[in-house]
């Protein structure tokens, strides 16, 4: 370790998905001559992505394009038509086509991660260590540091840990259980709601996700309504989300609910090897493009969406969390990946702040959690509700709308269920990540000075 590196403010992120690398570059664009060095610590033994298929909105662009990603990524994403029909009958029909908000983007979440991994050109980055097939089980922190230990035995130390370590995060586990285990002698019912954080939560519903090849759909059927455009496929308990991701393949998404069992206890395992003849049972009544479709598939795999619902705090000292470590969401909103990016994107602007420094840090985390915290959410609790919108379940829906007439498919009624839609997907085109960063700044530099006595 070289005299510079030794007096370096060092970074830890557990976690190579599109947070922890989205992070890294934020804090490569607007570090300057700052003094930092990050440690990025990979599970697996390369940087890949599990599931299919990203929708890139406004807020989600806005953010490439500031750093510099924005013509690799529009080289990579599909622009399809937004079309809603009514599709659980043989009686089926669009009801609606959405005009998105200065547009949208899909494409793989693999395409998307790839786009990250070519910008970090660790060759050049002096700053930035890889390190792979580390993955984090546990840590421990003191008012200096925090010592992180590995599944092969190792240990490494950072003057922050950033938990950007998915779904399953062991870092999410390891600070709800720690804050737990605190507040047991002082609140036991307390500690008890602490602990359930540790762990996701199911939402109730099974996603058969699978990959659709173009040109043998086409050729089965040139006029399937599944080919080139996202469809947004309604039905009772049960809706299809589809959009290619690429010329040659399309993503798509086959749900359903079980009533009642939100947030309940999952049984088995959340992802299994599935069959395209359990999807078919399952929408046997569904219109026939839809079942054209289900009988091309080859591999499918059942997932059991799950969520990390409102935690109490993203920050706990010298420890953070961003991504689906924070905020695990269903994927009804298309929003995951953006809120995650938006994470990194707040989070690396604070920590390449010239004002940030090893001994102020933890008070910039807690700015950090003040922003983006109840954004993200309103995401997620806005998410598993447009989820009922497309079941067309009564929960979801405003107190003038009828479900009998929906479930019926009343045209009239469905413009109402349209509406809905609208205000829910608002969160995609109100204000600009930019402006977010703009209020963290002033409460960033508010307390700091406050703190210094600046005030």
């Amino acid at each position: 370790m070289t005299s510079q590196e030794a007096s370096a403010f060092r970074i830890a992120i557990a976690g190579g998905g599109i947070a922890g690398l989205t992070l890294a570059l934020v804090l490569k664009k607007f570090k300057n001559d700052k003094n930092i060095v990050i440690d990025l610590y990979e599970a697996r033994h390369k940087f890949s992505e599990s599931g299919a298929g990203i929708t890139a909105w406004l807020r989600t662009r806005s953010i490439f394009d500031t750093l510099g990603l924005g013509e690799n990524f529009e080289k990579r994403t599909a622009s399809p038509r937004m079309m809603f029909r009514k599709g659980n009958n043989q009686d089926p029909f669009f009801f609606y086509e959405f005009e998105v908000p200065h547009g949208s983007a899909t494409l793989s979440r693999q395409d998307m991660l790839d786009i990250l991994v070519d910008d970090l050109s660790p060759e050049l980055l002096p700053y930035l260590h890889i390190h792979l097939c580390k993955k984090l089980v546990s840590y421990e922190q003191d008012a200096d540091a925090v010592v992180m230990h590995f599944e092969d035995g190792s240990s490494a130390q950072a003057d922050i840990l950033i938990g950007a370590d998915g779904l399953a995060s062991p870092t999410r586990k390891e600070m709800y259980t720690k804050m737990s285990e605190d507040m047991r002698g002082i609140d036991p019912e307390r500690a008890d709601i602490l602990k359930k954080h540790c762990l996701p939560s199911w939402i109730g519903t099974h996603a058969y996700r699978a990959l659709l090849n173009h040109r043998r759909i086409e050729k089965i059927n040139p006029n399937n309504i599944f080919l080139n455009q996202l469809i947004v496929g309604f039905g009772v308990r049960q809706h299809i989300i589809s959009y290619p991701i690429s010329p040659e393949v399309i993503n798509i998404l086959f749900f359903d609910t079980s009533p009642n069992s939100i947030d309940k206890p999952l049984q088995g395992p959340s992802m299994v090897p599935s069959s395209k003849e359990e999807i078919m049972a399952l929408y046997k009544d569904w219109e026939g493009d839809a079942r054209e479709v289900i009988e091309t598939i080859d591999d499918t795999s059942r997932w059991a969406m799950s969520h990390v619902r409102a935690l109490p705090t993203y920050v706990d000292c010298r420890v953070a969390l961003v991504g689906d470590s924070a905020h695990a969401m269903a994927t009804h909103l298309g929003a995951g990946a953006g809120q995650a990016v938006e994470d990194a994107y707040i989070l690396g602007h604070i920590l390449a702040d010239p004002i940030v420094n090893k001994d102020n840090v933890i008070q910039a985390l807690n700015v950090y959690d003040t922003i983006r915290r109840p954004i993200a959410h309103d995401v997620v609790e806005e998410s598993l509700r447009l989820g009922g919108v497309y079941e067309l379940d009564p929960t979801a829906m405003r107190e003038d709308m009828d479900s009998a007439k929906l479930e019926a498919g009343d045209r009239e009624e469905l413009q109402k269920l349209v509406s809905v839609f609208r205000d829910i997907t608002t969160v995609h085109f109100t204000g600009m990540p930019e402006n977010d960063w703009y209020q963290a700044r002033a409460m960033l530099y508010g307390r700091l000075h406050k703190q210094n006595g600046h005030l």
